[in-house]
């Protein structure tokens, strides 16, 4: 038996009352090896219960981000097996030894493992739960099949076209404590990368706008055919304290000069400016609070009128709690924006904050359809898109209706390493847009 995987995991666990037996060797044998589990029931066989309820309610659970992943047992697993996906984003397999465990991680990044318990005997199950706990999906050739899974939900459509949208990713010419960024210290060879991967556009976070010079930062852009699309301005906040809801006029002053010379910069490229990370969050009493906003109120104001200026588009970013207490959902957007009296600055909704922070996704989507500017693309773990549970298919039909067109950048973690991360968020993105089918081999 393995006792660990080096990593903490949490799985969320279901069966009808025929699985009952075994689902309880099975929370029994995830709790010896440290595995957080999570048990929706039954909690008793003594009556008869429908297995798509608790399949259903696993598959809801998993795809919310409640667990890392799911068990559903029944008396054979196929009933659950089919039950679970019917729910898009749920990718169940129905395993009775520990190759076709293998398998359905490798190859097809199951989130749910189905077993039944008149196959799979209590003394048996903990090999399979072994390869399913060790067990990372390759991604790589498989990744444009997977996502063949989704096909109808994203087809583009007889008057859609790939030319609607500018693909891009994360880059970084220095290494930084904030941890979404590919090849962070080694521009030259993120760009190479990003060409070779079939991206349009970089989106670079820079510390400060004197760590590239434009003649630079244009050389490297037309030897790989690549355009910048947008100035991400975190790292001025997380490295130097210079953030507009600084507790000091010193450091919103630092935010706002940093800001506009990052303005500066993204107008010899037709690029916008992210605001985002560089709000950094509220502290102190509620007094506090509230003169720290109104100072990032001002600051805002300031940015606005350098960025018309220059005519350079600004970009607001919603982030999540657990990073910020300043903007975490779309509408807390528009509305710090219209006060502030800048409708214009537009959007940037990241799928991993949205994840998070939004009830509902599709109706955000729909409801800020002329107010989004930019979109992340990064899945439920942070990963490259298509490593997690995020629901991609119906977001991308959801873009796809309300008209969306513009850039769409993968802002992910170099997991498993940069190269990797950024092939499969290149795969990701060509899955998207192609039909054919691959001669790999299988």
């Amino acid at each position: 038996m393995v006792e660990s995987t080096g990593k903490a995991q949490r799985i969320i666990i279901g069966s009808d009352h025929v699985g009952l037996p075994l689902k309880e060797a099975v929370v029994e044998d995830l709790r010896r090896r440290q595995v957080e589990v999570i048990d929706v029931g039954p909690y008793s066989g003594d009556q008869p219960v429908d297995y798509p309820d608790y399949a259903q309610l696993v598959a809801k659970k998993v795809l919310a981000g409640e667990g890392d992943s799911g068990i559903l047992i029944c008396g054979t697993g196929l009933g659950m097996s089919i039950a679970a996906n019917k729910v898009p984003g749920i990718r169940a397999g129905l395993c009775h030894d520990t190759y076709t465990v293998h398998q359905t991680r490798a190859h097809n990044n199951a989130n749910i493992l189905c077993m039944g318990a008149w196959v799979v005997s209590p003394q048996r199950v903990s090999f399979l739960l072994d390869e399913w706990l060790a067990t990372e999906y390759e991604g790589g050739r498989h990744q444009a099949r997977l996502m063949k899974l989704e096909r109808p939900a994203i087809d583009l459509g007889k008057n859609k076209s790939r030319s609607q949208f500018k693909l891009g990713v994360s880059l970084s010419p220095n290494p930084s404590i904030f941890g979404p960024l590919l090849f962070a210290g080694d521009l030259k060879r993120g760009m190479e990368k990003a060409a070779e991967n079939g991206f349009d556009v970089v989106e670079l976070s820079l510390r400060h706008p004197a760590d590239l010079s434009v003649e630079a930062l244009q050389a490297l852009l037309t030897t790989n055919k690549l355009g910048l699309s947008a100035i991400a301005t975190g790292q001025s906040c997380l490295h130097d304290g210079m953030c507009l809801a600084a507790a000091d006029q010193a450091g919103v002053q630092g935010a706002v000069e940093r800001l506009g010379a990052h303005i500066e910069l993204a107008s010899y490229f037709g690029a916008a400016v992210i605001i985002g990370g560089i709000r950094g969050k509220f502290t102190g009493v509620e007094s506090d609070r509230a003169l720290q906003r109104q100072r990032a109120l001002e600051a805002l104001r300031t940015c606005a009128e350098k960025a018309a200026e220059w005519e350079v588009q600004l970009l607001i970013e919603p982030i999540n709690r657990y990073e910020t207490n300043f903007i975490n959902t779309a509408e807390e957007a528009v509305r710090f924006t219209e006060e502030a009296g800048h409708p214009e600055i537009k959007l940037l909704l990241d799928t991993f904050h949205m994840n998070m922070e939004e009830a509902d996704i599709l109706a955000t989507l729909k409801r800020y359809a002329d107010r989004i500017g930019y979109i992340h693309f990064a899945d439920s773990n942070r990963y490259a898109p298509g490593l997690g549970h995020f629901p991609f298919d119906q977001v991308m039909a959801t873009l796809l209706e309300i008209d969306y067109q513009g850039v769409i950048t993968a802002e992910i973690l170099p997991v498993p390493e940069d190269q990797s991360a950024m092939q499969q968020a290149g795969n990701f993105f060509k899955s998207l847009f192609s039909t054919d089918i691959q001669a790999d081999e299988v």
